[in-house]
């Protein structure tokens, strides 16, 4: 190391500090100046410890921020330098490499999604062995890319692979099956089989209805309406639909809004206005609600409001990248 390289890594050090002291003060916008100077004293180090820390740093505040497109080039900045000190295959490579999955597909970009879900699918092959778990989560994930640029038949082929693959090592009916299940039942209804879409849906629902995930229960329930709603079984998505809006008890939650809105559709499509007009009722006072919230959070300077006012009832959770997890 060059004493002009030591002197740049210890200003980034020094940087660093100042800057996290601002942000954990709440002073983003003191902080920022000092986070992005740090990350140019970084560069200008070489070294890729101080890249990491400096570049994570700043990642933390710009996605507080909920500024995900400027938040790109630091964290990817992060997983390269990790990349540097312990290879595509280290710990905190694979950490960091699934934090930018999650936003490149927040941010639909495709093309590095793909590249990127391949590079942890051949590091998990590598670390865990090609009959592990993790490799089905790859392969999981590496579908959910492939289905976001249209290319089902291939994503298909990845969620059959990780069916056999965790039923090899779990057996057929073991819960951590319904996540492919409820990714393979996507493949089905895209491609015009809605049996068997339904019936990768309930044995997914049976596996986690068994081990007590209630919540992912609820989840395929909602993957289960949207399927009904498609094939115009109204009476089926109906009996679904009010026995989620019945769990849903908190007055301002946007997901009961979600329910109430969908419920109120149901009940007009089968004919029952009344009783459509007063969900709508309920529907209105709930937005009004989540409205006034959102208001009242950026009157007090806090930003905006944790979640978008229009919701979606859908399940992206069960569908979306997996990563390893205990949970799992």
């Amino acid at each position: 190391m060059t004493p002009a390289s030591l002197l740049a890594a210890r200003r980034c050090s020094r940087l660093v500090r100042e800057g996290s002291a601002r942000y954990l003060r709440l002073d983003i916008v003191g902080a920022e100046p000092l986070l992005r100077a740090a990350l140019a004293e970084a560069e200008r180090s070489g070294r890729p410890r101080a890249i990491a820390r400096a570049a994570q740093s700043l990642y933390y505040l710009l996605r507080r921020q909920g500024r995900h497109g400027e938040s790109v080039a630091a964290l990817e900045r992060t997983v390269e330098a990790h990349r540097r000190l312990a290879g595509l295959d280290g710990r905190w490579t694979a950490e960091w490499r699934d934090e930018l999955i999650g936003l490149y597909g927040r941010l639909g970009r495709r093309g590095e999604l793909e590249a990127l879900c391949r590079e942890r699918l051949e590091s998990d092959a590598r670390r865990h062995g090609r009959r592990s778990a993790e490799v089905a989560w790859a392969l999981l994930t590496l579908a959910w890319a492939l289905r976001g640029a249209g290319r089902w038949e291939e994503a298909e082929l990845r969620c059959r692979d990780a069916l056999a693959l965790l039923e090899d090592l779990y057996g057929s009916d073991h819960p951590r099956t319904g996540w492919a299940l409820t990714a393979l039942a996507l493949a089905h209804e895209h491609a015009g089989d809605l049996p068997e879409a339904e019936a990768a849906l309930r044995r997914a629902r049976a596996t986690w209805g068994r081990a007590g995930h209630a919540d992912r229960v609820a989840a395929v329930d909602e993957l289960l309406i949207e399927l009904y709603m498609r094939q115009r079984r109204h009476g089926a998505a109906l009996a679904l639909s009010a026995a989620l809006l019945a769990a849903s008890r908190c007055p301002n939650d946007e997901r009961r809004l979600c329910r109430v809105e969908r419920q109120a559709s149901l009940v007009r499509a089968l004919g029952r206005e009344a009783e459509a007009a007063t969900l709508d009722a309920e529907a209105r006072e709930l937005r009004g609600a989540i409205e006034l919230r959102g208001r009242e959070r950026e009157r007090l300077g806090d930003g905006a409001p944790d979640t978008p006012i229009t919701t979606s009832c859908g399940a992206a959770r069960l569908t979306g990248p997996i990563f390893p997890s205990p949970l799992l």
